[in-house]
């Protein structure tokens, strides 16, 4: 795995952003922020795995986007990516997650040889 992604295990799962969120929060927000933007796909099923496990359970300061970005990065190249989303222990992102990918499902697929 990574070390960015080992890093990110370390510090777990994203809280849930706050209008009462100490000072402190920026560090912790820089932590994820650095990290996130140092991976770059293309990951694959232990890594996914683990990034999923980061969501919060609603948001934290826009960064589950980039999570997102990196989790859907994995699409073309996961064949159990339905069995990773459900693993997701955000029951809004794994809607998210469910819903996007099965819009994806039903999109035309411009380089996909399978079509």
């Amino acid at each position: 795995m990574r070390a960015e992604i080992l890093e990110l295990k370390k510090l777990g799962r994203m809280p849930n952003e706050s209008v009462s969120d100490a000072e402190s929060i920026v560090e912790v927000i820089k932590q994820y922020d650095d990290l996130l933007a140092k991976i770059t796909p293309p990951l694959d099923t232990e890594d996914v795995k683990t990034l999923i496990g980061l969501f919060p359970e609603s948001g934290f300061y826009d960064l589950q986007w980039d999570l997102l970005r990196l989790v859907e990065s994995a699409i073309l190249t996961d064949v159990d990516y339905k069995k990773l989303i459900d693993t997701c222990p955000s029951d809004e992102w794994r809607e998210i997650l469910n819903a996007r990918f099965s819009n994806w499902l039903k999109s035309p697929k411009e380089n996909n040889n399978n079509d």
